[in-house]
């Protein structure tokens, strides 16, 4: 049973590969995937490399990077599986069909525990892979690292699912109906707020600055990694040690827990839904019409808008003393989306988790600067170090907010075909109607962190024009690539920011990010510091002249291809 509930979901996999679409997202997929690959490859390679130049604590320095990468990793998972347990379990679409059929619970479980595990880890696996792979090169690893690493990375991200699972149980089960989704957003607020806190304590900036320590004994001292530990991430390190850094250590320790504890919280959790999964499933679809706090907030929003624009016969009243005079539609559709954005607490809800992520990039941004007064970087580093994360946040809330655009209007597209509007001017009303938010998030992030570290005004205000045409740029390919791969079946915003297409944009925009960064980048040292770049070539003009044009041509073609796209489905 367990295999052909599974079978169900890779049979869909499969039947959209087949499909004509699906003919041509698969190798367009997987060149991107291994372009993106290589790019992190490379980069990692080139770290590990700088690294072990530093003697001689070179080696115990990509150490303590590969704990602070693997820790990271592993609050992401933790994060990731809190929210996808609660939809796979609880709020998944096809669960009212599953629930009223005789399947054993056992294989119901089992089946949803890889569905999630699957679901919030594969995207972390398939980069994180190169960037271990590139350590195992550096160090120059023996090939049985390889495949050592993949067995090692299977249990480790199976650690947060079943500890997601089982928090997920427990709430359903404890908080009332009501206030399950607000427990969901408020677990992973905490499990955010704990991972910056458990980074911040490992002080990372102090391994870009040896002078800060007393003594070369100190250094050593901060940098060796603990033997045992009770962080998963800790386990990775010690069962990786022997290959890499040819150290023993308690490496049967770590591997006896590493593969115990996702078997143990598999038996533990499975044990527990027997007798309160079906108790909690009931109190989830009872909250969906609750009066938990973001459905509190959402009717507020809803009777404030409506208030807002008067009664019924204030709003008769006003269009008929606007006459003949015609409506504007792409207004309208603005005020529209607008209105409906502001309507679901589920969607401006998770703008709390963009404001943690900016004051954590802030409040870290700080620290960057002693690698810029180390020489590691440089002060021209850091200034493309800033731009590349500022453009990559802004990638990342276009992939979020922008790309499910077009497919949440749902069953309710057909009225938008009837209308008397083009699909191209629908999707300019979807592109600009979402651009502002993101373009006031990105103005601020690059002109707060600039102003932290002292960066001249002139620089500053580059800066500024180049995430605000980036901004304009990827939020234009979300609205475009979200109308080449709609789902408008699934109701579910945070599930199709990350669905297969979703995922080609990302990989496509983070391409396209550094394609314009690189282009713009010595033409603005140029403008900013004449007297060290003042002397470019010609070459360099015309090609940061032919990054404006690409720029200014992608948001038509992408918009044009969206377009095209939705005319052919239907």
């Amino acid at each position: 049973m367990i295999l052909d509930l599974i079978g169900i979901k890779l049979r869909m996999v499969r039947g959209t590969l087949r499909s004509d679409e699906g003919r041509l997202r698969g190798p367009f997929f997987a060149v991107l995937s291994l372009l993106f690959a290589a790019a992190l490859f490379r980069s990692g390679h080139f770290i590990v490399t700088q690294s072990l130049m530093l003697e001689p604590v070179g080696e115990l320095l990509v150490q303590r990077l590969l704990a602070i990468t693997l820790l990271v990793f592993f609050g992401l998972l933790v994060f990731s599986n809190i929210v996808t347990s609660f939809s796979s379990f609880y709020l998944a679409d096809d669960l009212e069909f599953l629930m009223a059929q005789p399947i054993p619970k056992d294989a119901m479980f089992t089946s949803r525990f890889l569905e999630a595990m699957l679901q919030s880890s594969w995207v972390i696996i398939l980069f994180g892979v190169p960037l271990f792979s590139a350590i195992g090169y550096g160090m120059g690893a023996h090939w049985s690292f390889y495949p050592y690493l993949v067995l090692v990375l299977i249990p480790f991200v199976a650690i947060p699912t079943g500890l997601a699972s089982i928090l997920a149980l427990l709430v359903t089960n404890i908080l009332a109906a009501n206030r399950t989704r607000d427990a969901a957003l408020f677990f992973g607020l905490v499990g955010f707020a704990t991972l910056f806190v458990v980074i911040r304590s490992v002080q990372p900036e102090r391994l870009l600055n040896p002078e800060s320590f007393d003594s070369i004994g100190e250094l050593m001292r901060l940098l060796s990694v603990p033997t045992t530990s009770y962080l998963p991430s800790d386990w990775v390190i010690n069962m990786l040690a022997p290959i890499l850094f040819d150290t023993r250590g308690q490496w049967m320790w770590s591997a006896t827990f590493l593969g115990l504890t996702p078997l143990a919280l598999y038996f533990i959790s499975a044990w527990l839904h027997r007798p309160l999964y079906f108790r909690g499933y009931t109190k989830t679809q009872e909250g969906r019409h609750g009066g938990g706090l973001m459905t509190i907030a959402r009717n507020w929003a809803v009777e404030r808008s409506r208030r807002a624009g008067g009664d019924y016969n204030e709003r008769m009243a006003k269009l008929r003393a606007l006459g003949e005079q015609p409506l504007s539609s792409l207004r309208a559709l603005i005020h529209k989306d607008q209105a409906v954005f502001m309507r679901d607490a589920s969607q401006w809800s998770q703008l709390l988790i963009v404001v943690a992520i900016i004051v954590i990039y802030l409040v870290n941004f700080k620290y960057f600067e002693i690698a810029a007064n180390e020489a590691l970087l440089g002060d021209v580093g850091l200034s493309f170090f800033n731009l590349a994360a500022c453009s990559f946040v802004t990638v990342t809330l276009c992939g979020r907010f922008l790309f499910p655009a077009v497919s949440v209007e749902g069953r309710s597209f057909w009225l938008i075909l009837q209308a008397p509007i083009s699909l191209e001017r629908f999707l300019v009303g979807k592109w600009l109607g979402s651009l502002a938010p993101i373009v006031i998030i990105g103005q601020l992030l690059i002109w707060s962190s600039n102003l932290l570290v002292g960066t001249p005004l002139l620089t500053c205000l580059l800066s500024g024009i180049q995430i605000l045409v980036i901004t304009a740029v990827c939020a234009a390919v979300a609205v475009g690539m979200g109308a080449l791969y709609p789902q408008f079946h699934n109701p579910n915003a945070a599930k199709i920011a990350s669905s297969f297409g979703a995922v080609i944009f990302m990989i496509s925009c983070i391409f396209l990010t550094l394609m314009l960064l690189g282009m713009w980048f010595y033409p603005s040292l140029a403008l900013t510091q004449p007297e060290r770049f003042g002397t470019i070539s010609s070459g360099l003009w015309a090609f940061a002249a032919l990054g404006i044009v690409v720029a200014a041509l992608t948001p038509v073609i992408a918009l044009k291809a969206g377009a095209g796209s939705l005319r052919a489905r239907f």
